[in-house]
């Protein structure tokens, strides 16, 4: 199980387990329990974007130069928890943060987008990881492995699933799983 906490800017060190509890109870939102139900500059977090439907903040433990996560505002548990009706908001989730990383001069090779699967989460929130490569270490780009899809298959084994291919699957009907699909 992962066990950084992607919810505010503190700064580039890691936590420790007690201070993550602490942090957790003194942030989590009182409708639903949950810290990214939560997220705003007022709570602790470093919000670079928002909208009524969409936040976008830095990474607490960053595994590279720039990496964000976008959450909706309504609770969603996971990317494992969407379907066929959810296309459109993880289509709008993709093209707001390619605007947040041309705003950085990201150029797109350099793009990774996506969604860890759980119980590879470490906030049961949906969230997507928008980061610009190149990693800071190779145990980080560990965490994040994309594996394609073989003999008719849009995924590979994995715990980590690219942006684009999870819209691939749901506009299939299909649900995400860290097995292929």
């Amino acid at each position: 199980m992962l066990l950084r906490l992607s919810c505010c800017d503190t700064g580039q060190k890691s936590i420790d387990r007690l201070e993550r509890q602490s942090f957790l109870e003194a942030h989590l939102s009182p409708h639903c329990g949950c810290i990214f139900c939560g997220v705003s500059k007022e709570n602790g977090f470093n919000v670079v974007w928002e909208n009524e439907h969409y936040a976008v903040f830095t990474d607490i433990n960053p595994s590279c130069q720039h990496h964000l996560q976008i959450v909706p505002k309504k609770h969603i548990e996971s990317v494992k928890s969407l379907g066929v009706s959810d296309v459109g908001m993880v289509q709008e989730m993709i093209e707001i943060a390619h605007e947040v990383l041309d705003s950085l001069d990201i150029p797109p090779h350099l793009r990774r987008l996506g969604f860890h699967i759980p119980p590879y989460i470490s906030v049961p929130h949906l969230h997507m990881h928008v980061q610009a490569l190149p990693y800071r270490s190779f145990l980080r780009r560990l965490k994040y492995p994309v594996v394609r899809g073989r003999q008719g298959q849009d995924k590979g084994f994995s715990w980590f699933v690219e942006a684009e291919q999870a819209v691939r699957l749901l506009e299939k009907g299909v649900q995400i799983r860290i097995k292929p699909c």
